[in-house]
């Protein structure tokens, strides 16, 4: 077992990273930085941050098998006592753009449910030099216009999104320190 560092100040960090998480995800497309400056291997710091702050022994976790190992396994039960599950029910999911994770298969069966719902994860190259996104709705007083590289499977999920809210899954964006949200209640126009 390999236990890799968490934050810092565990109870002031993981405080401010809620803060900027809740911010992110109530405007949708601000990016915002969380502090953490190492990941957990080959993991960002903000999605380890992310992590760290939102899931716990009572939110179960999916993992992707593309970013999956024994080092992230042994650190999220260690710091986290996280559940994790093969299951597509998760409230949380970890994905890679290179994984090509296609958001609809959380929003199926039960995940249907609002309050069961999956938030997923994903780790891009970039939240900049992607294609263009204009989101509007909840949380924007205008338009606001992104551009996060990322997979085409998600983008095709923003294009033609199968549930309407409150059905649905919230997509969280992370590269390096930073990260942004694109909560269901989103509408996302794909340039």
């Amino acid at each position: 077992m390999t236990l890799l560092a968490s934050f810092n100040h565990p109870v002031a960090d993981a405080q401010r990273a809620f803060r900027r998480i809740l911010k992110a995800m109530s405007e949708p497309g601000v990016m915002v930085s969380l502090p953490l400056q190492q990941g957990w291997g080959a993991l960002s710091p903000a999605a380890t941050a992310v992590l760290l702050t939102l899931v716990d022994q009572e939110s179960s976790l999916w993992i992707d098998p593309a970013v999956d190992n024994d080092q992230l396994r042994d650190n999220v039960r260690f710091h986290t006592g996280a559940p994790i599950t093969d299951s597509t029910d998760a409230l949380f999911a970890l994905s890679h753009h290179q994984a090509a994770p296609t958001p609809t298969r959380f929003a199926a069966g039960d995940n249907l449910s609002p309050e069961k719902s999956t938030t997923l994860i994903v780790e891009v190259p970039s939240l900049n030099g992607g294609l263009t996104l204009r989101l509007s709705g909840p949380g924007l007083r205008e338009v606001r216009a992104i551009a996060p590289q990322l997979p085409e499977s998600v983008i095709e999920y923003l294009r033609n999104r199968p549930h309407p809210f409150p059905q649905g899954v919230d997509l969280i964006f992370t590269c390096g320190e930073a990260m942004m949200a694109l909560p269901r209640t989103t509408d996302v126009e794909v340039c």
